[in-house]
């Protein structure tokens, strides 16, 4: 049997016994189909089905967003498969699968590990009618940045790319959406609550901040750090601290000995963490940008 199952008439025509293909030691991620393992993960749920479905199914919608690594908020992660059809092919009804009918000019398609989903850039249209605003921009990031900045890997698309995907997506429900994200969407933000600050920084009335800005040694000849948000005319810095900080002792040193040298070169460090409200942040950014006019 494959590591991702098989359907259940391939096995008993390959010898396995009636009484093991519908006995319990078996898995049913599906109906028709068994397994060894539970599937463990969303995208392992995919390949499972992947076993059952028609060659013309596509991954879609949250499920095609797991399968590309978009970084989907925790409500949002899907619970059931999610797949497409182009027209005029029917949708299958499956249970445990969500269907969709889809016009092929409006969806390019790619292989991913083996399995038809819709592309990156597509995925995010469809996701239009799912997320909030916040949240279209923060995946919009993550597909034109990846982690280039530190890695230097080209990130999954580029801009251009997302705006030939609103194009396509014409005047479907959610494209107004998408057209306000499209414009807040910035090259350099390497995680969404980095995203999610910007746009309440944004929101707030303040300067749209720098990104992944680089401070050097005197000298010239070292990198002192890399701040996530920063005014630099201002010396301003602002540092999002996910929860690996807290819990990671060599990085909590680290970004102690980060924030030391910046405050030795002059600058306000500011850390932001899950448990700050953003209106609370802004205020204190607020509080030192004008610290900053008077030094």
């Amino acid at each position: 049997m494959d590591e991702n199952g098989a359907r259940t008439s391939e096995l008993l025509r390959d010898g396995v016994s009636w009484r093991t293909v519908y006995g319990q030691k078996l898995h049913r991620p599906f109906f028709g189909m068994r397994s060894a393992s539970e599937p463990e993960g969303h995208i392992a749920l995919c390949h499972a089905a992947a076993v059952i479905l028609p060659s013309a199914a596509l991954f879609s919608h949250r499920s095609a967003a797991m399968i590309h690594g978009m970084p989907l908020p925790s409500w949002a992660e899907p619970t059931e498969v999610e797949i497409s059809v182009f027209e005029p092919t029917r949708p299958p009804r499956l249970r445990g699968i969500v269907s969709h009918q889809l016009t092929p000019h409006e969806h390019r398609w790619v292989m991913v590990d083996g399995l038809r989903v819709i592309a990156a850039q597509d995925t995010w249209a469809q996701l239009s009618t799912r997320l909030r605003l916040p949240d279209l921009v923060a995946i919009g990031d993550f597909l034109i940045t990846g982690d280039e900045p530190y890695s230097q890997h080209p990130p999954p698309l580029v801009r251009a790319d997302l705006e030939a995907a609103v194009r396509r997506h014409g005047r479907r429900r959610g494209v107004t959406t998408l057209r306000q994200a499209l414009e807040r969407i910035r090259y350099g933000s390497l995680s969404p609550q980095e995203s999610r600050l910007r746009l309440a920084l944004e929101d707030a009335g303040l300067p749209s901040p720098e990104l992944n800005h680089v401070v050097r040694s005197p000298d010239g000849e070292r990198v002192e750090a890399m701040i996530d948000l920063a005014y630099p005319t201002a010396r301003v810095a602002i540092e999002y601290l996910g929860d690996h900080h807290r819990t990671d002792t060599t990085t909590y040193r680290n970004d102690i000995g980060r924030r030391e040298r910046l405050v030795e070169s002059g600058w306000d460090v500011i850390f932001v963490t899950a448990a700050d409200s953003f209106d609370q942040v802004a205020l204190r950014v607020r509080r030192a940008l004008r610290r900053s006019s008077t030094r």
